[in-house]
């Protein structure tokens, strides 16, 4: 079916998902317990409205590269697999893509003759589906902008860590998918993350900075967006209105 085939397509992307410090308390975070730690380095990150996340690295063979904006779970940015660029915008419950016709011609390739067509329909469109997968699960779109899947639990501490010139705390967790996320914050001062990385079958190095503008991610126009479900009904290609968060 054409929703299950593009989901699928964005499924295939998911990743996994700020340099500060306050000057204070030079206590160090790696006394911390590894919840209470990770608890705050989440919340910190949620409150905040001027996140960019850039790096890249491998998902199954594919060459990923991210440049993204985070406002607590939402994105907005782009994604170059294999050098194909994509536009992303993941807000609440639903993310959009846009794309040239060898994206979605390559992404949808086990359809058949219907991929030459249904990229062509997509070409330079925003093409909406689900942030989850068809399992339930958060696919590398959704999960690359909630980590631990937005709890703490079972959250493990390494020993400090020196990633470019920077002394920093790990803090690991298995996703749904068997690769291990690990969130790294400063050794001393705001546990704020600077470092995201991702190992298993997709391996990721991202970098979280910020201070630079804010993010606001917002839904693209009903006009651009196609919704594959509503093709399968046979109904227009067009999504109801986009909601817009500021």
């Amino acid at each position: 079916m054409i929703r299950t085939a593009v989901v699928s397509a964005v499924v295939a992307l998911a990743i996994a998902g700020l340099a500060a410090c306050d000057g204070g308390s030079e206590k160090s975070n790696a006394d911390k317990d590894a919840k209470a730690l990770a608890d705050d380095a989440l919340a910190r990150l949620r409150k905040a409205d001027d996140v960019k996340m850039v790096g890249g690295g491998d998902n199954q063979g594919k060459k990923q590269d991210v440049d993204v904006c985070l406002r607590n779970a939402d994105l907005q940015g782009t994604m170059k697999v294999d050098g194909s660029p994509v536009d992303i915008v993941l807000i609440g419950t639903f993310v959009y893509m846009k794309a040239e016709p060898d994206f979605w011609a390559a992404a949808l390739a086990e359809q058949g003759p219907q991929a030459v067509l249904m990229s062509k329909l997509f070409a330079g469109r925003y093409v909406k589906t689900p942030a989850k997968g068809e399992d339930g699960q958060d696919g590398s779109v959704g999960g690359m902008s909630d980590f631990f899947q937005g709890s703490a639990e079972g959250v493990v501490k390494g020993e400090v860590v020196t990633v470019d010139g920077r002394k920093l705390v790990p803090l690991s967790k298995k996703n749904a998918k068997g690769n291990t996320v690990t969130l790294h914050v400063p050794e001393k001062g705001e546990p704020f993350p600077t470092l995201v990385t991702v190992s298993g079958s997709v391996t990721m190095k991202l970098n979280l900075t910020r201070g630079a503008q804010k993010c606001t991610p917002t839904a693209p126009p009903a006009d651009q967006v196609i919704d594959p479900e509503a093709l399968e009904r046979g109904g227009a290609p067009t999504a109801p209105t986009a909601n817009t968060q500021t």
